[in-house]
């Protein structure tokens, strides 16, 4: 089987955007669990009583995947975790864009807060979730699932 040939300073710079970028969303989305929990209520996919846990785990996810991934720790298991977030994401906004509901993505809070844009579900947020996923595959396929306790091990790069 033929390995396609990435070079490992792609996969690092790959690994350290992704990463911060995961740890200011899942930051942001800790500090306001109330926010979060509205907007996954918006999504009208899950029943109320599961809303606070979820919201709880997607930040969290998304803030120690990003921090594995910024210190490239099990990369491409965190990666990985991102990969199945991100179809999840794709999927539910996908659902309620062609179900015609209109409502804040709960994506990147502090673009409203910082810029001034509102960032609702449509096209644009499940294009650039796309973007994320495809940008996710190098780092599942070919990052480290480097150890702080164990020595470097065959298959890490």
């Amino acid at each position: 089987m033929a390995r396609i040939d990435f070079p490992s300073a792609l996969i690092t710079a790959l690994r350290l955007m992704l990463g911060a970028l995961f740890i200011l969303s899942g930051g942001e989305k800790l500090l306001d669990l109330k926010y979060l929990a509205l907007v996954i209520a918006e999504y009208q996919i899950l029943p109320p009583f599961l809303i606070p846990a979820v919201a709880l785990l997607v930040s969290l996810c998304e803030l120690l995947c990003g921090i594995m991934l910024l210190l490239d720790l099990f990369s491409r298991i965190s990666s990985s975790v991102m990969l199945c977030m991100m179809a999840i994401f794709i999927a539910a906004i996908t659902n309620n864009f062609m179900r015609g509901l209109n409502h804040d993505c709960g994506c990147f809070e502090f673009l409203s807060q910082w810029y001034g844009m509102k960032e609702e579900i449509g096209l644009v947020s499940i294009v650039r979730d796309i973007l994320f996923f495809i940008l996710l595959l190098p780092i599942a396929l070919l990052g480290s699932n480097r150890m702080l306790w164990k020595k470097n091990q065959k298959g890490d790069l």
